[in-house]
């Protein structure tokens, strides 16, 4: 029986035994797709007496078969696709933010009657991953509530970029928007463009070059879109001007730059105000 100590086996990014799970409720779906849960509680809270911190964070989610690239790398604010490799056995697992539920430490029920399941485990880099997926469901950027509709309603453009990244696995780790460098403008009527920027971060800790390569591929699919949607003619540009495309390693993004652009997401939902709220920095 685990000991609400320092001495603790419970630690943020550790998965739920099956015995944990049948606690819970949770085992075998109609589909025959099995379910699993995350402690996402801090160490620290995780360590101190049930006196002082009685529950424990979980978020409940279900192994998959791959993971699709726009819910990777903490891409999707609602859904992450996790890979866990830490321990003997690999596996995917699909995590929903609306499925975060809070269980005690103590009792029957409780954590304290079990170990974590030590054979699927994350690897240090996946448990970032999925504490920035975490915060990133409160710090995330809005756009101009008419830069989002001229995306969506106007051109589609949202879905196609949605498409197009699916296809990027777990290559491109972000998607930055530099909308009118910076700039709030309000922008009236097809002629007067939202200037914009893309940039496509991609992953240079497993296979650089087959990364960058996707990233490129990504960028010449990306320019199409929206000359296509917004350039037809050639020659002048409606709605939105892309201004560039441009792959950006991980390791040559500077924090200058990371403080400027925003994070696109493909679900994104605008604030209803003008100018919107900045993500928040670390």
């Amino acid at each position: 029986m685990p000991d609400w100590k320092r001495n603790t086996p419970w630690r943020q990014g550790h998965l739920l035994s099956p015995k944990s799970l049948a606690a819970l409720g949770q085992s075998v779906s109609e589909s025959g797709t099995r379910a699993t849960a995350i402690a996402i509680s801090h160490d620290c809270d995780l360590a101190q007496d049930a006196k002082n911190e009685p529950n424990v964070e979980i978020i409940v989610g279900r192994f998959i078969d791959s993971a699709n690239g726009n819910f990777s790398h903490s891409k999707n604010p609602r859904c992450l696709h996790l890979p866990c490799t830490g321990g003997s056995v690999h596996a995917v697992i699909e995590l929903l933010a609306t499925a975060k539920h809070s269980i005690p430490k103590e009792g029957a029920n409780g954590l304290a009657a079990d170990a974590p399941d030590q054979r699927i485990r994350l690897s240090p880099k996946e448990i970032t991953i999925l504490q920035r997926w975490l915060a990133a469901r409160y710090r995330r950027a809005a756009f101009p509530d008419e830069f989002d509709r001229r995306m969506d309603q106007e051109t589609k453009l949202r879905d196609a970029l949605a498409k197009i990244l699916k296809q990027t696995s777990t290559h491109i780790r972000a998607v930055f928007f530099d909308v009118n460098k910076g700039e709030e403008h309000h922008r009236e009527g097809l002629d007067d463009c939202y200037a914009l920027s893309i940039f496509l971060l991609y992953s240079t800790q497993e296979d650089p070059a087959a990364a960058e390569a996707a990233a490129k591929t990504a960028a010449k699919a990306i320019e199409k879109a929206f000359k296509s949607k917004c350039c037809p003619s050639g020659r002048e540009w409606k709605w939105i001007e892309l201004l560039e495309c441009m792959p950006i390693a991980d390791s040559a993004m500077t924090y200058e730059q990371s403080l400027a652009f925003k994070p696109w997401h493909a679900d994104h939902i605008s604030l209803r105000g003008d100018p919107p709220h900045p993500m928040l920095e670390e």
